[in-house]
């Protein structure tokens, strides 16, 4: 399908999306004896999951203000950050940072500015990773951090505590987590057994691999998968001009749209279209786990954006109220509720994003040269449904024809 010369093409390039992927390949804890395989994408995605967590328990504990696009912008800007600096081990890193975090931010800038400069938060991003920054968002992150490589090391240390220097890498991380224990969700997780598995569940995800059918590298994870969606998502929403929750909801809503996924296994797509009302009964038994596994569990700020993020994860959805209403369709959505009262998500565009990041696992792995007939087929069919795709006069579709 030719393009109309005045559509826009979105800021986002193959190029960032490239880096992003890179981090599926950047091994965790490789000097040390580990039973399964950690990688920086996982642990991204699980940090982000467990700053969620943390933002929402201060929120319901402490009546705290939480800004969550200043929460999703920094946790990018520290994300793009660690890709660049992907050869510097933490430990080495961390002492970096307090005596040269300038030049080191001077480095991420200059290796980012093609694929990030023309963004408007690309000034703030230079300053962020400049400056030691103090808000309630910075400490969420950290702690965060610090959790889930905690979450990450337990296994490691459980699996062998003998090896030389566990004991004190392992004080060393848990005295990291301690110092943010005034945080309210950092007192549940520790405390509370069921709060502690809701984390561990969300990690399992890193274990879910996707494609599973098939050979592919990198062998990218479901939790994942879904944080390159939310980044995408997100940053597609600056150029299509949403609001500011609509960007917020389809960060959220791209890194939890998979979460059923813990508790049924990622059925693949031939099966649900070609096996008869098998899908829609997929779905009721997601629904039944997620209820009784996930939101028993956690206050209910928590549970209603779980409900509202997986059920109909890729409907046109506003809230009036608390009630949820499916918009007649993209264009009503856009011109009557794109705004933040009512906590608008697009989902047909949101089913966009999550097909761009399974065309990329599919052309990457292409690239790199391994290949199957459910890796052509696959990215073949993403690429008619989505080569031409337009939103607001951004031609989302390039994005698909700047990897042919």
């Amino acid at each position: 399908m030719e393009i109309p010369m005045q559509l826009s093409k979105p800021r986002l390039k193959s190029k960032l999306l490239r880096r992003l992927f890179v981090a599926a390949s950047i091994r965790r804890w490789n000097d040390q004896a580990c039973p399964v395989e950690f990688v920086e994408l996982d642990k991204q995605a699980h940090k982000m999951v467990i700053a969620y967590l943390l933002a929402r328990y201060e929120e319901q504990e402490r009546g705290i203000c939480i800004d969550w696009e200043k929460l999703i912008k920094y946790f990018c800007f520290e994300f793009f950050a660690r890709v660049v600096l992907t050869d510097i081990k933490p430990p080495v890193f961390h002492q970096l940072q307090k005596h040269h975090q300038t030049e080191l931010a001077r480095y991420v800038i200059a290796e980012l500015q093609e694929e990030l400069g023309e963004y408007e938060f690309f000034v703030e991003m230079e300053q962020y990773l400049s400056t030691s920054t103090v808000s309630i968002e910075v400490e969420i992150l950290r702690a965060a951090h610090f959790y889930a490589s905690k979450w990450e090391f337990d296994i490691i240390y459980n699996f062998n505590p003998y090896m030389y220097d566990m004991k004190n890498i392992k004080k060393i991380i848990d005295d990291e987590v301690e110092e943010h224990y005034h945080l309210s969700g950092v007192q549940k997780i520790v405390m509370f057994q069921k709060v502690r598995e809701l984390v561990t569940m969300f990690g399992q995800l890193r274990f879910q691999k996707r494609w599973s059918q098939t050979p592919r590298v990198p062998a990218t994870s479901v939790l994942g998968h879904t944080l390159i969606v939310a980044i995408s998502a997100y940053l597609l929403s600056l150029d299509i001009k949403t609001c500011k929750q609509m960007r917020i909801n389809h960060f959220l809503g791209g890194l939890f749209h998979d979460l059923p996924e813990i508790l049924t296994r990622d059925i693949i797509s031939p099966i649900k279209r070609n096996v008869m009302g098998l899908d829609d009964h997929i779905k009721k038994i997601e629904e039944e786990a997620v209820r009784s596994k996930i939101l028993s569990i956690v206050p209910h700020n928590i549970a209603d954006d779980i409900v509202y993020f997986t059920q109909n994860e890729f409907s046109n959805r506003y809230k009036v109220e608390c009630f949820t209403k499916v918009a007649k369709d993209a264009k009503d959505l856009m011109e009557n509720y794109n705004y933040d009262e009512y906590s608008p998500v697009y989902g047909e565009f949101l089913k966009i994003c999550d097909n761009l990041s399974a065309f990329l696992e599919a052309k990457i792995s292409i690239s790199h040269g391994i290949s199957s007939l459910e890796l052509s087929d696959g990215a073949k069919s993403i690429f008619q449904k989505c080569s031409s795709y337009v939103v607001a006069d951004v031609d989302i579709g390039s994005i698909f024809r700047d990897f042919e």
